[in-house]
C-alpha cells in the first residue's frame, strides 16, 4: 500500500508540472543593421576593356628538337594578365631545301622555378602548338590553330625545330578572355 501511495504522489506532481508549464515560444528574429560597408564608389573607364588582343612574334629557328630544352630559340614573351585563353598558330619556311620534321612553340611561364627547370633541360607547365613540315610543301609550314587556357601572367616564347635546317618562324598568339 505504501508503495501504491508513492506512486500515486509521483503521478500527481509529475501531472502538476505538465499542467503549470507554459508552451515553450521562440523568439523572433532580431534585426541587424550593417554599417561597416564604405560609401559606394566611382570608378571611370576613359576607354573600352580590351576583350581580345593579337600578338606576333618572329625568329629564326635553329635546329634543335623540344626534348633539347638548352637550345631552343627564345622570341620573347607575352604578357597574358587580364586575359584567360590563348590561341597559337605557327606559320613559316625552311631556309635551303625542304626536310621533313616539325617547327613548333612552347610558351613556358615565367615563374623562376619553371626558368630554373628549363636551364636543368625540362619544360614544365609548357603550352604548345606544332607544324609539320613536309618536303612536298617546299620547306613552307602551318600548324592548326589551338586554343589553350592561359594560368600565368606572363610567358616565356621559344621555338623549337626538329629539322635540320634552320626555319623562320612567326607565331600569332591571339588572347581572350573567353
Amino acid at each position: 500500500m505504501r508503495r501504491y501511495c508513492l506512486v500515486a504522489a509521483v503521478a500527481a506532481i509529475l501531472g502538476a508540472l505538465a499542467m503549470s508549464q507554459q508552451p515553450v515560444v521562440a523568439d523572433g528574429p532580431d534585426r541587424v543593421a550593417v554599417t561597416n560597408f564604405p560609401e559606394v564608389q566611382r570608378v571611370v573607364v576613359n576607354e573600352p576593356v580590351p576583350q581580345t588582343r593579337l600578338e606576333t612574334r618572329k625568329a629564326l629557328a635553329a635546329p634543335a628538337d623540344l626534348s633539347d630544352a638548352a637550345h631552343l630559340t627564345e622570341a620573347g614573351s607575352l604578357q597574358t594578365a587580364g586575359f584567360t585563353h590563348v590561341t597559337l598558330s605557327l606559320v613559316g619556311n625552311l631556309q635551303g631545301s625542304a626536310q621533313a620534321g616539325a617547327v613548333g612553340v612552347v610558351l613556358v611561364p615565367d615563374v623562376p622555378e619553371v626558368a630554373a627547370a628549363l636551364r636543368n633541360g625540362v619544360v614544365q607547365l609548357g603550352l604548345r602548338a606544332e607544324a609539320a613540315v613536309s618536303p612536298a610543301q617546299g620547306g613552307h609550314f602551318s600548324s592548326e590553330s589551338v586554343t589553350l587556357r592561359l594560368g600565368f601572367p606572363r610567358y616565356r616564347v621559344f621555338l623549337y625545330n626538329s629539322t635540320s635546317k634552320t626555319a623562320e618562324a612567326t607565331l600569332y598568339a591571339y588572347l581572350s578572355t573567353s
